[in-house]
């Protein structure tokens, strides 16, 4: 009979999870012990992908739920463990990214005695402090129904919209034997249509009548099937199409009919075609109301004839363009239905009459901020730097740490492939691409560029030893500005080392840990470095000095924000 950790182990196989991130420690033997060498035809189908910490783990396991579009799983010792792993929690349950944390605490019998790592309610309680930041948090300490309270936490991670969850078994009850059966989600986790038919008719029937329409895809959009309809849609009927900050990527940028991205560093095609010559009807599908995604709370966003709002998720509907016609609906439904009724339509006549001069107008308008000239007495500018990654590492999927070199990433890297670039946007963790690249190459086994900062590098950094040690083909590209890149330029009247962080040899740190290290000083020395590892796989750490006075390109964002600031000011709010 099986014990509790290998049915566990067993359903995350079947429902499709092939790895995941965890760092050792006593209480998780349950875990631990179905992979006993003497044993290798009988272990779960799942695998641990060992962690240098357990922050580097959640991030692993954040990435590879975004990538693989299902929940990652990160398993950690309760108490030290989870307490380390809180902060990529955190930065996951901003992003609405299903990661499951699964632990082991102290055996049954030992709380109410001051017992080590006790996270029990007699001890730290530990389920208590992380209930504000997942969906279901729970410790079980009885062995005669483990599997309802697993079973319980699977339905949590498909409910929309998705967040983390917490479940942590006693260390003796992992080890008890049981019968019952684990749940399949797969019948839970298909489109769900939640609205008013009505409505639906209603909000078709206003984008079927439009001369021109043009479609912003958000973050409850982004998933291989809606990205499929809605590149379909464009091309069958020459919809223009841009995507937030959190859902770049989602319609790749190499594609005629791209906008780019709206929202903080965004594209001027997109900022302009949407805020400055809007078609006649936008549609706003599965767009979460972020700072970042509406542009610092851009009001010009609602000036099209008809702006209309489809999402799954109740807490974020007719709160990015106040004003606007509003549906509650599954993003994949939306858009199967608002197919089936265009054929119908085109049937009777040309659908969309204005959409070629819409994206005429659309190309005029370049995709990029210019760049200012190089000057030999600078170092490399930061956008310089992106370009010339993006040009010689199109295909590779592009993960985007915190800071400005964020800012420039979002702005001038092209997405080639499909849903190839991932970032994170609600909370900004400084360090998460380290891990979160791991997570994301297991997920899709193809490979990776992180662009980071030394910052974020002296944060997470050491998991370039977790790529190593599992044979990852990631290039790190840390651009190194000697400091906080963000705080420097939010406010140069700090003290120096306030934000100035000192010099660090990256590139022998990678080859401490078994990676390739490159120093580049120049745009030459990237461009040799790059032509040289392009096809070789392996984990490749190119340290880049660049310009810390680059102003990054948020210009509108800037404004808008300041504009937003200035008007709660005048309000009293």
């Amino acid at each position: 009979m099986p014990d509790v950790s290998r049915v566990i182990l067993d359903s995350l196989g079947s429902e499709g999870v092939s790895v995941f991130f965890m760092v050792p420690g006593k209480m998780i033997n349950g875990f631990m012990s179905n992979y006993r060498a003497a044993e290798p035809g009988n272990h779960p189908r799942i695998a641990p992908v060992i962690a240098a910490a357990e922050g580097g783990a959640a991030a692993m396991a954040d990435g590879y739920a975004r990538a693989a579009e299902t929940f990652g799983v990160v398993v950690a010792l309760d108490g030290p463990g989870v307490a380390n792993a809180v902060g990529g929690l955190v930065n996951a349950a901003a992003d609405r990214s299903p990661v499951l944390l699964l632990s082991g605490h102290v055996p049954t019998g030992f709380d109410a005695h001051d017992a080590l790592q006790d996270v029990t309610p007699t001890g730290l309680d530990i389920a208590a402090m992380l209930t504000p930041v997942t969906s279901s948090a729970l410790q079980v300490r009885d062995a005669r129904h483990p599997i309802r309270y697993w079973n319980r936490t699977l339905r949590k991670l498909v409910e929309q919209p998705t967040r983390p969850a917490y479940l942590s078994y006693a260390a003796d009850v992992l080890f008890a034997e049981t019968r019952e059966p684990a749940l399949a989600t797969g019948s839970l986790s298909g489109p769900r249509v939640i609205g008013d038919r009505r409505d639906l008719d209603r909000v078709v029937s206003v984008l079927n009548r439009s001369g021109s329409v043009a479609v912003l895809l958000g973050s409850h959009a982004d998933n291989k099937a809606v990205r499929r309809l809605m590149t379909r849609l464009s091309e069958v009927y020459g919809i223009p199409v841009g995507c937030t900050v959190d859902a770049k990527g989602a319609f790749t940028e190499t594609h005629p009919n791209s906008l780019g991205v709206y929202g903080y560093s965004g594209n001027p095609r997109a900022i302009d075609l949407f805020t400055r010559q809007p078609p006649e009807t936008v549609l706003l599908l599965g767009c979460r109301p972020s700072q970042w995604n509406t542009n610092g709370w851009d009001p010009a966003i609602g000036g099209a004839r008809h702006v209309i709002e489809v999402t799954s998720d109740l807490e974020d509907l007719g709160n990015f363009a106040p004003g606007s016609d509003t549906l509650v609906w599954d993003e994949e439904s939306f858009l199967r239905h608002w197919e089936s009724t265009l054929r119908e339509t085109a049937e009777a006549g040309p659908v969309f009459s204005d959409n070629a001069r819409l994206r005429e107008r659309a190309a005029r308008t370049p995709l990029h901020e210019p760049l200012p000239d190089a000057d030999p007495a600078h170092a490399l500018h930061p956008a310089r730097a992106v370009q010339m990654l993006n040009t010689w590492l199109p295909d590779r999927v592009c993960v985007v740490d915190s800071g400005n070199h964020r800012s420039f990433a979002t702005h001038y890297w092209t997405t080639a492939v499909d849903a190839g670039f991932y970032s994170s946007t609600s909370m900004g963790v400084m360090g998460w691409a380290f891990g979160a690249a791991i997570g994301v190459s297991f997920a899709r086994e193809e490979p990776c560029l992180v662009i980071t900062g030394d910052g974020c590098a002296l944060m997470n950094g050491m998991e370039i030893q977790t790529a190593v040690r599992y044979g990852r083909n990631i290039v790190y590209a840390i651009f190194d500005n000697s400091s906080y890149g963000a705080t420097y330029m939010n406010n140069k009247q700090n003290l120096p080392e306030l934000s100035v962080l000192p010099g660090h040899d990256w590139a022998k740190f990678a080859e401490a840990v078994g990676a390739n290290g490159f120093r580049v000083n120049s745009a030459d020395e990237l461009d040799t470095v790059l032509q040289k590892i392009k096809d070789v796989h392996g984990v490749h750490v190119l340290h880049i000095l660049v310009d810390r006075d680059a102003a990054t390109p948020a210009r509108t964002y800037r404004a808008n924000l300041k504009a937003f600031e200035q008007a709660k000011s005048g309000s009293g709010a």
